[in-house]
């Protein structure tokens, strides 16, 4: 699935797996962005022969770009497209291997593929610099996107992601080796499970079930590992503006956020209480208040 930070190795990231929060139920409904994306033509831009399925939405200069987690894909930003439509456009794609995208099956899916899969969209697009917000494996997609084109990024939101990275030691390989025997189906589905809560709306729980225990094994299978895989997996420094909105959870200490918040003097960190990993599904309003806050007031149309 999705990145969880292996800020203290893959030991974590298994504890962050059955890590569940409670909380209370969204006020908002099922479908908010729904016709909005509905209404939107596709567009596919194109990296290694790969198709990378995407939309852009709205007018004006600010441009935020969203991506999505790892088994999602575009339509799990639904909720959050009319507040972020109110300040600007909005650039959404489906990573490859993801939704709409092409999934072929002889492919890497490193963190390098998907940064270049981004960039190519923003080009597609024509969008010459954005805020980009990413969920969980859309956080170290960014930070290598960030890395090879830092001109087109005018800040960066990192929601329940990978920020800080410590060797995973043993535990990685032990991870990829479980996920890529038969046991597969038989660990995935629990993982999946553990993502969303009771406070999450029924609907969320049922999609991000169907997208997540659906997605090609070979994909999961893949990105799990490159989310720490030392080629991309190095701490080095974010200058632009940036927000970590994390769901509270034990692994985010007061070290970490600290960590975090060295990146600049214009880091901040956010923790939302009783809510689970997909915190814009369980409380868009307040999500969506955080969003367009810090894009209105880091926004930036020249590096």
């Amino acid at each position: 699935m999705n990145d969880f930070r292996s800020c203290r190795g893959w030991s974590l990231l298994l504890a962050l797996w059955l890590c569940l929060v409670s909380g209370s139920a969204t006020a908002v409904e099922e479908g908010a962005g729904e016709a909005i994306l509905d209404g939107v033509e596709s567009r596919y831009a194109t990296v290694d022969d790969v198709r990378v399925h995407y939309k852009l939405i709205g007018e004006g200069t600010r441009t935020t770009v969203l991506v999505h987690g790892g088994g999602c894909d575009l339509t799990f930003w639904e909720l959050q497209l009319p507040a972020l439509l109110n300040i600007g456009r909005v650039l959404l794609l489906d990573l490859p291997g993801h939704g709409l995208s092409d999934k072929p099956e002889d492919l890497r899916y490193s963190m390098k593929l998907h940064a270049r899969a981004i960039n190519a969209v923003v080009e597609d697009a024509k969008v010459d610099r954005a805020i980009v917000v990413g969920h969980s494996l859309g956080v170290p997609a960014l930070r290598e996107f960030y890395r090879g084109w830092p001109e087109k990024v005018a800040g960066f939101i990192a929601v329940d992601g990978i920020l800080i990275y410590e060797d995973p030691g043993w535990s990685s390989a032990a991870i990829a080796w479980l996920m890529d025997t038969w046991l597969y189906d038989y660990v995935w589905p629990p993982i999946v499970d553990s993502f969303t809560g009771e406070q999450t709306p029924d609907w969320g729980v049922e999609k991000v079930n169907d997208a997540m225990k659906n997605a090609p094994p070979h994909v999961v299978r893949s990105f799990l590992p490159e989310m720490s895989d030392p080629e991309t997996a190095y701490n080095d420094r974010i200058d632009v503006p940036l927000l970590a909105v994390y769901a509270e959870n034990p692994l985010w200490t007061d070290e970490v956020q600290a960590e975090v918040r060295a990146f600049n003097d214009r880091a901040e960190v956010l923790i939302m209480p009783g809510v689970s990993h997909f915190l814009m599904l369980d409380r868009p309003d307040e999500f969506n208040r955080l969003l367009t806050d810090f894009i209105l007031k880091s926004w930036n149309p020249s590096p």
